[in-house]
């Protein structure tokens, strides 16, 4: 096996895993287009003020540019998140069973409205970064929050997709971040063994994921929202960003 060098830590490994948004992307741009894009056919749905409570209950002020990182529209899987986009509508008058449809067809338009590489920009480096790793014998895998079809259509448009030996999105599984399943299909996908492989992300849920499946290390990055404190509790190592990694 390789040896990964992290900071301080070099670790033997064959499989790192890299979490996407605020990873190897920039999680802000990405959210903000996603979001804009699908509260624009939600409003056409159902309005202006049932697009201002989805607004609020998905954790977004498009008005300020904020965003909550330990929201909804940060932090869950498309299914679940249309179930709360559909909470929104219930409670503005909506039968269930209409504020279901409604979501679903006001997602589906927003994604459909959406080019590769749908608002994600790389952060400077990190394809230059990828390339050496895979160089170096590592196998390279992608374990996201987000669809497998986007995160694989918006590697293509980056020009980094041939760089990754599987992604793994969360509609590919039952249970998202924190549980380990999207880890466990990457292992799969890969033939690997969890103590040949090292999890890296920016948040406490990456770090758990990786603890949870039992990875050899889990690498966090100061390049999201969640601040060195709160990583440093699960991480075994803490890196700028992934360009610093290097291999012996």
């Amino acid at each position: 096996m390789a040896k990964l060098i992290a900071g301080t830590k070099a670790i033997e490994c064959g499989l790192v895993i890299f979490d996407k948004d605020g990873t190897l992307v920039d999680q802000y741009l990405t959210l903000l287009e996603l979001a804009k894009a699908r509260r624009k056919n939600i409003q056409k749905h159902v309005g202006e003020k049932t697009a201002k409570l989805w607004e609020k209950i998905v954790g977004i002020d498009l008005k300020n540019g904020g965003i909550d990182y330990d929201g909804p529209l940060a932090t869950a899987p498309r299914r679940e998140e249309l179930l709360i986009a559909a909470t929104a509508f219930y409670l503005n008058g909506f039968s269930w069973s209409e504020a279901r449809q409604i979501a679903l067809r006001a997602y589906d338009e927003a994604d459909e409205s959406m080019k590769p590489p749908y608002g994600m920009t790389l952060f400077e480096g990190v394809k230059e970064t990828l390339t050496r790793l895979k160089k170096n014998g590592l196998e390279l895998a992608i374990a996201s929050t987000d669809i497998h079809k986007r995160t694989e259509e918006a590697f293509k448009a980056l020009k980094i997709a041939s760089l990754f030996d599987t992604i793994v999105g969360s509609d590919e599984v039952t249970n998202g971040k924190p549980a380990p399943d999207m880890i466990l299909e990457a292992l799969k996908k890969t033939d690997s063994t969890p103590d040949e492989t090292i999890m890296i992300g920016d948040s406490t849920s990456d770090m758990r994921m990786g603890r949870n499946a039992r990875v050899r290390a889990c690498i966090g990055v100061l390049t999201g929202s969640t601040p060195r404190e709160k990583l440093e509790k699960l991480a075994d190592a803490i890196i700028p960003s992934v360009t610093v990694l290097r291999v012996s």
